[in-house]
């Protein structure tokens, strides 16, 4: 699959909102979004829920995502909607901007479901911009889509959101691959993050990258 192009491929990409940065003390996800492409294209398929984290939301992190407590009322805990967002993932390629801070609530996260699995290798869009943009202090989402000229949205700093915008970064990133004749996996193995070591369960999809 290394040499597959990058445009035949099929993809997720996901974002969390949560109450802070650091997944190993006591912060939680608020929302789940993620969305499904074929090549740059999304699908239509898309996942999308607020967590009750049955506490309330620090003001700080209401102020940029501006999620209140009373949106979290109703809606279901981590422990119900986790696995059927792994499920949505299946084992496809996974896209996430900052793809570390998300893995790391992930990881989190598969700790409570030691039944479930994680098979997904996960494309970071901000080491791609690293790569392509060395010279650059910016790699933002926000960053990022200025240099491009891609416009941003009410939505942004919301889940799905930002999982659209994410799309047509990727994209863009994928026409300068293509440009330079190396839109394949090989050409982009240092800005994919491999499934943590845990049980796994179901096969994953093949990324031999050598």
């Amino acid at each position: 699959m290394s040499k597959a192009s990058l445009f035949d491929l099929e993809y997720v990409i996901f974002d969390f909102e949560t109450t802070g940065l650091d997944a190993d003390k006591d912060d939680e996800i608020l929302e789940i979004g993620a969305i499904r492409l074929k090549g740059t294209e999304p699908t239509g398929e898309v996942f999308s829920s607020l967590v009750n984290i049955q506490k309330k939301i620090p003001e700080k992190v209401k102020a940029i995502h501006g999620i209140q407590d009373k949106e979290l009322e109703g809606k279901p805990p981590i422990e119900e909607i986790f696995p059927k967002f792994l499920n949505f993932l299946g084992n496809k390629i996974l896209i996430a901007h900052n793809a570390e801070f998300d893995l790391s609530f992930l990881k989190k996260n598969l700790k409570r479901f030691p039944h479930l699995s994680f098979p997904n290798h996960c494309i970071d869009t901000l080491q791609l911009s690293r790569q392509f943009f060395s010279y650059e202090k910016g790699h933002s989402l926000s960053a990022i889509a200025a240099r491009f000229e891609i416009p941003t949205d009410k939505d942004r700093h919301r889940s799905v959101g930002d999982c659209y915008l994410t799309a047509k970064i990727f994209s863009e990133f994928l026409k300068a691959l293509q440009r330079r004749k190396c839109a394949t996996l090989a050409a982009i193995k240092s800005c994919i993050f491999p499934p943590p070591k845990m049980h796994v369960s179901r096969e994953p999809q093949e990324l031999t990258l050598l």
